[in-house]
């Protein structure tokens, strides 16, 4: 992109795939303003109970930045390329800007993977869930201790994985079937589901909700079910990724930004690659018609993930505080 004006051109065509519109009242009527004095890409909307002047990045998590969008764009190439994410640090110096900045544009950017309007479709056929604790201080602090199981004061997550390749997560607070069970039923259609478990205690009483329930008991060293087809292998893998990305990445995730984190993390999990099944067809040496379904996993290319990703850029916004951290207007 030489300019900014193709940086500004590339987002509207994105978000305003459907048409430009207001964002402030969402009417589909506007005017480009191009006085000396307006700013480059800033349109007025022509709706007589609004007049709201606007841009591609009004009321968005880019809202009022003062950055080239060119570096805006560089960041999301760079967060959606990385296997595990990619620390501040690590931004600002491929970027040119400071660590605050940087820090900043990379949770816009996890604004911008927040499922906070329930837009994704719910997991069917079979769902594993395992939960697991995460983050607390590194080790290598004086004095840091962190007890392992229950007695861990360690944040814990909640997992729910589809084996068609969708992923869910959530900090809770407790595994307690109180507590996991209403998340549990936001993520899935209890009727055409199939929940695999390990041997916890939390997850024997959900099975009247569910079509069926298969358990794995991993104290008795049992991780797959060969009959049943039970194991949490998906939901665990998950897991895997959010540890990976704290031992590589991050080392140390607070209970404050932690959702974030997992957000992006689910975020990629999810728009990691897209399925396609194939029906190839061979006739054997003895003249024998065959047939064999396969499924073939191929990635998403970048700019399929960057338009996913903008898509609902509109109504998710993020500020600066008072106190350099973060607030939602």
């Amino acid at each position: 992109m030489p300019s900014e004006h193709h940086a500004r051109v590339f987002l509207e065509s994105i978000i305003w795939a459907g048409g430009r519109y207001c964002p402030h009242c969402g009417g589909l009527r506007s005017i480009k303003l191009a006085g000396e004095s307006s700013r480059p890409g800033l349109y007025q909307c022509s709706e007589a109970e609004c007049r709201g002047q606007f841009t591609i990045t009004t009321k968005t998590p880019l809202h009022a930045t003062k950055l080239d969008l060119r570096i805006w764009i560089s960041a999301m190439f760079i967060v959606l390329t990385s296997s595990k994410g990619i620390s501040s640090v690590v931004m600002a110096r491929l970027l040119g800007v400071n660590q605050k900045t940087a820090w900043k544009m990379g949770h816009a950017i996890r604004e911008l993977m927040d499922d906070r309007n329930g837009e994704l479709l719910p997991l069917e056929d079979i769902v594993e869930v395992d939960e697991a604790y995460v983050g607390g201080a590194p080790k290598s602090l004086s004095g840091a201790y962190n007890p392992r199981g229950k007695g861990t004061g360690k944040p814990m997550i909640f997992v729910a994985a589809s084996r068609d390749g969708q992923a869910r997560a959530r900090v809770v607070a407790d595994d307690q079937r109180a507590t996991l069970e209403p998340v549990l039923l936001e993520w899935i259609e209890p009727t055409t589901t199939t929940l695999m478990t390990d041997g916890s205690t939390s997850y024997p009483g959900m099975r009247k909700t569910m079509a069926s329930h298969h358990r794995v008991i991993h104290s008795n060293d049992e991780y797959a079910n060969p009959e049943t087809g039970a194991h949490v292998n998906t939901a665990e893998s998950v897991i895997s990724q959010v540890q990976r990305a704290l031992v590589g990445v991050y080392h140390n995730l607070g209970r404050q930004h932690l959702q974030r984190y997992l957000d992006e993390i689910v975020w990629r999990w999810n728009h990691r690659e897209q399925v396609r099944d194939v029906v190839k067809q061979w006739t054997t040496k003895a003249g024998v018609d065959r047939e064999k379904s396969t499924t073939i996993w191929k990635p998403i290319p970048v700019l399929d993930q960057m338009r996913v990703l903008l898509q609902g850029a509109v109504g998710k916004q993020m500020r600066r505080s008072k106190e350099y951290g973060l607030c939602w207007p």
